[in-house]
């Protein structure tokens, strides 16, 4: 009995051509969607940074009652849903299958001054919030709030129930254990 030890090596060189290319479409794959991901993030924090801009930076702790301050914050939450809803629409295609859309509210959602997630669980916008009486803008800036509610009920929601303090206390707890 002879044993015959003939490896093919053609055929092994491209089992391992094969493995080296799959390996490397998974990691290209993985780095386009968070590319798209991080892109649209990005987008987000801009459009906080700009709800933020509205606040009195004399006083960040009383809600803006100036008609053009809060009509800002409102125009700048629902921007950045319509902004979420093109970038997840636009590319539904497998780099962003399984989108966590509520995640990325929820980052955006955390980078409003607290002042302006304060001003958002009320319940509706009365006229006593803002400085002008006019009934026609209370109209405009209460379908703005609603429409701003709606895309950030779950975050609210969240924030009502202390979720975020839960995820607070995690990273305190996490960095306190980094800084030992």
């Amino acid at each position: 009995m002879s044993c015959s030890n003939n490896i093919d090596y053609n055929l092994l060189s491209s089992i391992l051509a094969l493995v080296v290319a799959i390996i490397a479409l998974f990691v290209g794959y993985r780095a386009i969607r968070y590319q798209i991901i991080s892109l649209i993030n990005a987008q987000l924090a801009d459009k906080a940074k700009d709800c933020n801009t509205n606040l009195d930076s004399n006083n960040y702790g009383d809600a803006p009652k100036q008609l053009d301050k809060i009509s800002g914050i409102l125009s700048s939450i629902i921007t950045a849903e319509e902004l979420l809803n093109y970038q997840v629409n636009l590319k539904k295609n497998i780099f962003i299958l399984h989108l966590d859309v509520q995640s990325l509210i929820d980052q955006f959602y955390l980078q409003l001054h607290t002042t302006i997630r304060l001003f958002l669980q009320k319940e509706k916008l009365e006229i006593s919030d803002i400085d002008s009486s006019a009934e026609n803008i209370l109209v405009v800036l209460q379908v703005q709030y609603n429409k701003s509610q709606e895309f950030l009920s779950i975050s609210i929601k969240k924030d009502n129930n202390k979720v975020f303090e839960q995820l607070h206390s995690f990273s305190l707890e996490r960095n306190k254990k980094a800084n030992v």
